[in-house]
């Protein structure tokens, strides 16, 4: 069955002109994706930072098969078959790689930079141990919060789906985002790495029941990066990409998770209320400073307003600016 399958495929793609590989819309994120998977070859291959988790690289490996498959469905015209598998394999190919870009630029980051990330809250009239109290008098706060913050992950598979079905016009546009948003917070980071206020504030683990357990990685930001540099650790896969403290790159993804739904009919109000709690939920169980979620908001509408400019929703539209760019009109 599955040759004979196989058969009426080959058939088929032997009666279609093949046409281009790639959507044109994609070229910026995926020169931006060849960009960031050269740094890391170069990062691993150049330096003593290994990566020796196997089931991850089977599951990155599987990833840009996905994406490979992708293009080649494009090549003989299966585009919504394409654009599935893109929205499937390229936001996790390029979170992969940003992995690999953060943990090694905490290798070269400055010094850690609480005292004027809290200078920055106290001039906005930002408290973060006022919140933080304000959590002790009120836990019931702490398991709402640990279920909007954790809505992260799925949110970012689940979105690229949700505009793959309803608004695929977006697709590309939104990863364009997705990307310029990681690779700003890349940049920005090794420039204010921190502690966190769990560190910086002397608040122990335990102290507030529901944060930190299963994991008390909000106490180990700035252990993490000392042993980055001192060179203590050398393996990517036994840190936390999460040690990202400037910009919140949590805070980042809920207005790009916003911004990608908005347009999506029963999903709009929905994602807006997650993501606000999502956002709102960075400060105490994310362990940002105010400062970190506002420059991650930021950047993330700077990312959305280059990608709305630079990546056209319609071929149409694509087709008449490159129809300009190649008449040399302004």
């Amino acid at each position: 069955m599955l040759a004979a399958a196989i058969e009426r495929f080959s058939a088929s793609a032997r009666n279609v002109e093949p046409g281009p590989w790639l959507d044109p819309r994609s070229r910026i994120a995926y020169a931006l994706m060849m960009l960031w998977g050269a740094a890391s070859v170069a990062i691993l291959t150049l330096t003593n930072f290994t990566a020796e988790d196997w089931p991850r690289w089977m599951m990155f490996l599987s990833l840009c098969w996905a994406a490979l498959c992708g293009a080649l469905a494009r090549r003989y015209g299966l585009d919504r078959v394409a654009a599935f598998l893109e929205a499937v394999a390229i936001p996790p190919i390029i979170g992969a790689l940003g992995c690999v870009l953060v943990i090694s630029a905490a290798s070269i980051s400055g010094r850690f930079a609480d005292d004027k990330l809290i200078v920055i809250d106290t001039a906005l009239g930002f408290d973060w141990l006022a919140l933080f109290h304000f959590y002790q008098a009120h836990p019931w706060l702490v398991p709402i919060s640990d279920q909007a913050y954790t809505t992260f992950g799925p949110q970012l598979v689940l979105v690229p789906l949700l505009i793959f079905l309803a608004r695929r016009e977006l697709l590309w546009r939104y990863i364009t985002a997705y990307i310029l948003t990681l690779g700003a917070t890349i940049l920005v980071f090794p420039l204010a790495p921190a502690v966190g206020p769990y560190v910086y504030f002397h608040i122990p683990f335990g102290l507030l029941p529901g944060i930190g357990e299963g994991s008390d990685w909000q106490w180990h930001f700035g252990e993490w990066i000392a042993q980055l540099q001192s060179g203590e650790i050398r393996d990517i896969t036994k840190v936390s990409a999460g040690l990202i403290q400037m910009p919140s790159f949590h805070a980042a993804c809920g207005v790009l998770f916003i911004w990608a739904t908005n347009r999506i009919r029963y999903v709009r109000w929905p994602a807006l209320l997650l993501n606000l709690a999502m956002i709102l939920s960075t400060f105490v169980r994310g362990a940002h400073y105010f400062s970190d979620v506002l420059a991650g908001c930021m950047l993330a509408l700077l990312a959305i307003w280059v990608a709305s400019k630079f990546v056209p929703t319609d071929m149409a539209s694509y087709s008449a600016t490159e129809s300009t760019r190649s008449r040399g009109d302004p």
